[in-house]
């Protein structure tokens, strides 16, 4: 018998066990963030952008058909869009590289540009077009290869996005490493993703580019998170917000903490109130509804729902909350039919194993659960492990009374309970519940 092996899986097992203890115990502190709930920040960081347009759109007053002025405010109201949440932005920007687009059809940074803005917009059949003409020019290969890897992963098409990737492979290219940790959280491999994550962030260190910077360590604050390392998140999400003080997407994930993990609803409906004083995008509404689920006050809940519906259903947004209404107009009986056509409108716009979860849900809420059952064990099952989509296949199984597959997918979404919030961890307990 190997005694020291057995030593060293003892000892494993008890550091995990005290690392997930610690994780538990683990709470907020508002006083290591208070500095950066001020719109001041933000402001600072609008008035520098409004600067930049000032100083270009006073040169395109002066050559209003002047390529490289309409790039410049088109690529400025990108950023804006980003920066604001403020959707008109984005087409305006859309609306100006259009237009260069033609008068200059085979210029592969606007079709670049146009594949991005499509992509913000879940225009992906869009998106796809303009990135094989991009490609098709012999122009700037890398990186249309780079944004052909994207579509191939949002429309389904991983094995060809996995070998588009291999043919770029490129270890020292920030861009690159993105795309690889895409790929593996795709496949389920988080504890790659997360290595390829840190390399990228290495990678923008030594680059000094705070933008880049900023980017990696407020998406590995989501992905620690995911992983179950909550301080660990917390503290990158702080060091995100050292970086750039106006990164307002740290702000929202130190809040779901609050909310997931701490059950403090309060300090994190205030700093959701804060973002969405600040930050003009449906997105707040939805979390205060579910926080007002699960503090059990209906009324505000319906409020908030109501809200978000209202304004994530404007024409302005396009497809960009689809999925997030399926999900609201599921538990309304009326609106079955509707959950069915968005979600039909998602699989032709979306192939994703996610978009064809969100289908056989709305089989499930029809009634057809043979129909949903097939369509999740060839669209769905083992190819992806998006938690809602682990959450809906579970629920699914069991209503087909497959009780094993029900039993082993619903206890795979309970365990990403924290990316999926306390109510749906109380539905999932209901469900298992039910099971034994």
């Amino acid at each position: 018998m190997n005694y020291l092996k057995i030593g060293l899986l003892a000892s494993t097992i008890f550091i995990a066990g005290l690392a997930f203890q610690l994780s538990q115990n683990f709470e907020i502190n508002s006083a290591d963030y208070e500095s950066y709930l001020s719109e001041e920040w933000l402001n600072q960081e609008v008035e520098k952008l409004d600067q930049q347009f000032d100083f270009w759109e006073k040169k395109l007053d002066a050559a209003p058909t002047n390529q490289v002025y309409q790039q410049k405010i088109a690529a400025l109201s990108a950023s804006k869009f980003k920066l604001t949440g403020q959707i008109i932005f984005l087409h305006q920007s859309d609306s100006l590289y259009q237009e260069l687009h033609e008068r200059f059809p085979l210029n592969v940074n606007y079709l670049h540009a146009l594949t991005t803005n499509s992509i913000s917009k879940h225009s992906f059949i869009a998106a796809e077009e303009y990135i094989y003409k991009a490609y098709e020019t012999g122009e700037k290969k890398f990186i249309s290869t780079l944004l052909m890897t994207d579509i191939n992963m949002e429309r389904g098409s991983f094995e060809l996005a996995s070998m588009n990737l291999k043919n770029i492979a490129s270890r020292k290219h920030f861009d690159y490493y993105i795309r690889e940790v895409k790929m593996s959280d795709q496949s389920g491999d988080l504890d790659q993703a997360i290595i390829y994550m840190e390399e990228a962030l290495a990678l923008a260190k030594d680059s000094k580019n705070k933008t880049l910077i900023n980017w990696s360590l407020s998406n590995l604050g989501d992905m620690y998170g995911h992983q179950g390392e909550i301080e660990k998140s917390y503290r990158t999400f702080l060091e995100a917000l050292e970086n750039n003080p106006a990164d307002l997407h740290s702000l929202k994930g130190i809040a779901w903490i609050a909310y997931s993990h701490d059950k403090n609803t309060t300090e994190a409906k205030r700093i959701f109130f804060f973002l969405k004083e600040i930050h003009s995008v449906p997105d707040y509404d939805l979390l205060l509804a579910k926080i007002s689920a699960f503090e059990g006050d209906e009324d505000l809940e319906k409020k908030y729902t109501d809200q978000f519906v209202q304004k994530a259903s404007q024409p302005t947004y396009g497809k960009m909350y689809n999925s997030y209404l399926c999900e609201i107009y599921g538990n309304q009986k009326n609106k079955i039919a509707q959950v069915m056509k968005i979600a039909e409108a998602e699989v032709e716009e979306r192939p994703h194993p996610v978009s064809y979860s969100l289908k056989a849900w709305a089989h499930y809420l029809n009634g057809e659960n043979q129909k949903a059952l097939t369509m999740i064990d060839k669209y769905v099952v083992g190819q992806t492990e998006e938690p809602n989509a682990i959450f809906r296949v579970g629920v699914i199984y069991q209503a087909n009374r497959k009780t094993y597959y029900a039993k082993k997918y619903l206890q795979e979404a309970q365990d990403a309970s924290f990316e999926l919030g306390p109510v749906a961890e109380i539905e999932i307990g209901n469900y298992l519940a039910q099971l034994n």
